[in-house]
Protein backbone atom coordinates (compact mmCIF):
# COMPACT_ATOMS: atom_id res chain seq x y z
CA UNK A 1 0.00 0.00 0.00
CA UNK A 2 1.37 3.36 -0.64
CA UNK A 3 0.89 5.93 2.31
CA UNK A 4 0.92 9.88 1.47
CA UNK A 5 2.09 11.67 4.73
CA UNK A 6 0.72 14.88 4.76
CA UNK A 7 1.84 17.28 7.46
CA UNK A 8 -0.66 20.41 8.23
CA UNK A 9 -0.72 23.19 10.29
CA UNK A 10 -3.78 25.41 9.51
CA UNK A 11 -4.41 24.37 6.73
CA UNK A 12 -8.05 24.66 5.90
CA UNK A 13 -7.59 26.66 3.11
CA UNK A 14 -5.66 24.16 1.02
CA UNK A 15 -6.37 21.15 2.48
CA UNK A 16 -9.21 20.01 0.44
CA UNK A 17 -7.29 20.81 -3.20
CA UNK A 18 -4.06 19.09 -1.64
CA UNK A 19 -6.56 15.57 -1.01
CA UNK A 20 -8.10 16.03 -4.20
CA UNK A 21 -4.96 16.21 -6.21
CA UNK A 22 -3.65 12.77 -4.07
CA UNK A 23 -6.63 11.06 -4.90
CA UNK A 24 -6.66 11.70 -8.17
CA UNK A 25 -2.78 10.40 -8.24
CA UNK A 26 -3.71 7.51 -6.12
CA UNK A 27 -6.54 6.53 -8.27
CA UNK A 28 -3.84 7.13 -11.41
CA UNK A 29 -1.69 4.35 -10.64
CA UNK A 30 -4.23 1.75 -9.75
CA UNK A 31 -2.66 0.95 -6.54
CA UNK A 32 -4.08 0.86 -3.14
CA UNK A 33 -3.01 4.06 -1.34
CA UNK A 34 -4.31 5.83 1.79
CA UNK A 35 -4.03 9.91 2.17
CA UNK A 36 -2.88 10.32 6.40
CA UNK A 37 -2.84 14.16 7.55
CA UNK A 38 -0.57 14.70 10.32
CA UNK A 39 -2.61 17.69 11.99
CA UNK A 40 0.12 19.59 14.04
CA UNK A 41 -1.85 21.62 16.53
CA UNK A 42 -3.93 23.32 14.52
CA UNK A 43 -6.28 25.92 15.64
CA UNK A 44 -8.46 25.79 12.30
CA UNK A 45 -10.41 23.18 11.20
CA UNK A 46 -7.32 21.52 9.18
CA UNK A 47 -8.33 18.25 10.63
CA UNK A 48 -12.31 18.62 9.80
CA UNK A 49 -11.35 19.08 6.38
CA UNK A 50 -9.14 16.57 6.15
CA UNK A 51 -11.83 14.04 7.25
CA UNK A 52 -14.29 14.76 5.01
CA UNK A 53 -11.52 14.90 1.99
CA UNK A 54 -11.09 11.18 3.16
CA UNK A 55 -7.65 11.25 5.10
CA UNK A 56 -7.54 9.62 7.96
CA UNK A 57 -5.98 11.99 10.68
CA UNK A 58 -4.20 12.11 13.39
CA UNK A 59 -2.99 14.62 16.06
CA UNK A 60 0.29 15.55 17.32
CA UNK A 61 1.57 18.50 18.84
CA UNK A 62 5.25 18.49 17.82
CA UNK A 63 5.54 22.07 15.78
CA UNK A 64 8.55 20.97 13.86
CA UNK A 65 7.72 19.86 10.27
CA UNK A 66 9.71 16.69 10.40
CA UNK A 67 8.72 15.61 13.59
CA UNK A 68 4.86 15.83 12.44
CA UNK A 69 5.90 14.10 8.78
CA UNK A 70 7.68 11.06 11.48
CA UNK A 71 4.53 10.48 13.43
CA UNK A 72 2.55 10.32 10.48
CA UNK A 73 4.58 8.13 8.78
CA UNK A 74 4.95 5.86 12.25
CA UNK A 75 1.02 5.84 11.78
CA UNK A 76 1.01 4.59 8.01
Amino acid sequence: MLSFIVPAYNEESLIGRTLEALNRAGRAIDEPYEIIVADDASSDRTADKAEAGGARVIRVDRRQIAATRNAGAQEA
